[in-house]
């Protein structure tokens, strides 16, 4: 199945073939957008859908680890390369938006340990604290930062879109709203769902851009404490007494 989303083309990857055209791509980029779905998703939870779209490209790929199970992340494609060893490649930096629970999921249920991640939630905290005369207590949520850093540089009808999209999305799957996280894992996947899980990494390479250039003088090497804060979530869902669901979740890094 694919459709589109905006600007971009959307495929639902749910075959072998389908996955050995969407590794033929994303193996070639040097930065790629991820996110991840499913039922309470950690090491405990299900993983229901990868979301991938490479930095050049406006295809986004929705690999179906429902259909293909441990196959989405084992098979290699035709240079030898699988979604794993991508996801473990210190060449290709992999852009996620709170990266913890998805390292939890991809560790814990597929043996995957992601490498050079750049978590933008902390890219976000940094254009706080590098600007504001006090610095932040709390991270913020993809929703207020994409609308604060890349909905003013995009055309009216598009945000709108945007916001329509996500409203639809979580009326099926957010109990708050109403609904359920076992839709991810219902198949055939709602196209409510499949829009909803493109538009996630649709636009993280634009957020990424529209916020690095916004680092203030306030503070100093923000890039690399971004970066060495990343490989901290990734590991910190390695521990034992990892809490998915935790508040200090909540809270920024300390000493920033």
């Amino acid at each position: 199945m694919s459709s589109t989303t905006n600007l971009n083309s959307v495929v639902l990857v749910d075959t072998i073939p389908l996955l050995h055209s969407c590794l033929a791509e994303i193996a070639r980029t040097v930065s790629l957008a991820v996110d991840l779905e499913g039922v309470a998703l950690c090491r405990s939870g299900t993983l229901c859908i990868v979301q991938l779209k490479a930095a050049a490209s406006d295809t986004i790929w929705l690999v179906d680890v429902v259909a293909l199970g441990a196959s989405a992340f084992e098979e290699t494609g035709g240079d030898g390369k699988s979604l794993k060893a991508i996801f473990e490649d210190e060449a290709v930096k992999k852009l996620f938006f709170d990266v913890r629970n998805d390292s939890d999921a991809l560790f814990h249920l597929f043996g995957v340990k992601l490498a050079n991640t750049y978590d933008l939630q902390l890219l976000e905290v940094a254009v706080r604290a590098s600007t504001l005369a006090q610095s932040p207590r709390f991270v913020r949520g993809l929703v207020p930062s994409l609308e604060e850093h890349v909905a003013p540089t995009k055309a009216a009808a598009v945000v709108r879109r945007w916001a329509r999209v996500k409203a639809d999305g979580l009326a099926l799957f957010a109990p708050e709203h109403g609904g359920t996280y076992e839709v991810f894992a219902a198949r055939p996947l709602a196209q409510a769902l499949v829009e909803y899980c493109a538009q996630d990494v649709a636009l993280l390479h634009d957020l990424e851009a529209a916020m690095s250039g916004r680092i203030g003088r306030r503070g100093w090497n923000w890039e690399q404490r971004v970066r060495e804060e990343s490989k901290v979530r990734v590991a910190v869902a390695y521990q034992a007494n990892y809490n998915p669901r935790g508040r200090e979740k909540a809270l920024v890094p300390k000493n920033w």
